[in-house]
């Protein structure tokens, strides 16, 4: 049975990195709007800022590629789709719970990120799913797996998926659907990327578990283990230190962290996180993200000289890290070395933290050499904070 037709209140779609499941989760949703007269479907993120990126992005192309976006009324400020058929979609974070008061008759939710959000939030939004239609009001969630403590479950875990489920198959028990996808699901997974993943099986095994079959793991060897947490904010009186970036285009996001320091603290901010860009498109990006040509000090990978150049010539003030011999690895005993606190929504900075990890060699012994994967925003962060052993912004 499809997922689309699975008669559930809750529906998880999961599983390993690059496994298409948002794509998906979003051209379902479509669908059920257009399929049916006076949907209300509510899109959530944990936090509210990171909606115009994902889910706002994905629903408007999967519309698009429907029936086409001129035939919807589309309220950019206030994040609302209304569809030719009456359904009307809703975009909100968690975040914002006057919000969520305000907004009646909901039929349908989708929590993208679901690992985000505190099992509380989960209970408010189910005991207001109420409306009465026919196909009944649904709950969708999409995620991926996280790195879990020793003896501990994620609430995710603990609520729906002690219950067998094949990687692959759809699996209906009790009150929910259940599939459990990976990249090989995804027909549009690039070659480069299906290679990532699978190296990581003799690499990091556990990683591979994670990103490649979408399991819940615990993660051995991560370089940066008890030292960083998620905060609110970052207090007035802490000096900002500056912007890292690194490059990218087609599968790489280009990743810019936003840094602040004092003494032996980091904390670090996620700017932006995105594919496809190319460098005039970068510097419009910055731009609406608040930074500030010919002002704002930003270290680039100074493997992308002519993106440097280029950057500059648009008028922005960027220099090219200094990397030295062997600079991963000092730069992470540095990190290491620090407290870092992550300012809450910087979803994709904390996914590359919590699995950078140590490589390991065939005896599966760990090294000291860090593994290549997925640390771009972790890599902008080196490039901001150390040089080739000049650490910056000690005070």
């Amino acid at each position: 049975m499809p997922l689309y037709d699975a008669d559930v209140r809750y529906v998880h779609a999961y599983g390993g990195r690059n496994s298409g499941k948002s794509f998906g989760v979003s051209q379902l949703l479509t669908k059920r709007g257009l399929e049916n007269t006076e949907r209300k479907i509510l899109v959530m993120r944990k936090y509210a800022t990171s909606l115009r990126l994902s889910v706002w992005s994905r629903i408007k192309l999967a519309i698009d590629e429907a029936i086409g976006l001129q035939y919807c009324q589309i309220n950019k400020s206030n994040f609302e789709i209304f569809l030719p058929t009456g359904s009307q979609f809703f975009f909100l974070g968690a975040d914002d719970p006057q919000k969520l008061k305000s907004l009646e008759g909901i039929t349908d939710i989708w929590m993208e990120e679901a690992n985000e959000f505190d099992e509380i939030d989960f209970d408010t939004l189910n005991a207001g799913l109420r409306a009465n239609v026919n196909p009944q009001c649904q709950i969708w969630f999409s995620y991926n797996p996280i790195p879990v403590i020793p003896g501990s479950m994620h609430w995710l875990q603990e609520a729906f998926l002690q219950v067998e489920h094949k990687l692959g198959e759809i699996a209906i028990h009790d009150r929910a659907a259940i599939f459990r996808s990976w990249y090989k699901n995804n027909a549009f997974c690039p070659k480069v990327v299906r290679e990532i993943i699978e190296g990581y099986k003799t690499s990091n095994p556990e990683l591979y578990r994670m990103w490649g079959l979408g399991e819940f793991t615990t993660l051995e060897g991560v370089v940066l283990s008890g030292n960083w947490d998620i905060v609110e904010s970052v207090p007035k009186a802490i000096p900002l230190l500056g912007y890292g970036l690194d490059f990218g285009f087609a599968n790489d996001p280009a990743a810019i962290i936003k840094a602040w320091k004092k003494k032996n603290e980091l904390w670090l901010h996620e700017v932006l996180y995105e594919t496809g860009l190319t460098n005039p498109e970068l510097s419009l990006r910055m731009q609406e993200e608040g930074i500030r040509k010919a002002h704002d000090e930003i270290i680039g990978d100074n493997a992308e000289p002519k993106s440097i150049k280029e950057l500059r010539n648009l008028g922005w003030l960027v220099l090219p890290c200094k990397k030295g011999a062997d600079y991963k690895r000092a730069a992470a005993q540095f990190l290491r070395g620090l407290k870092i606190h992550i300012i809450q929504g910087s979803t994709n900075l904390v996914k590359e933290v919590a699995t950078w990890s140590w490589k390991r060699d065939k005896q599966r012994k760990i090294l000291p050499i860090v593994a290549d994967g997925n640390d771009h925003l972790v890599d902008a962060t080196i490039y901001r904070t150390y040089r080739g052993g000049v650490r910056f912004g000690i005070a």
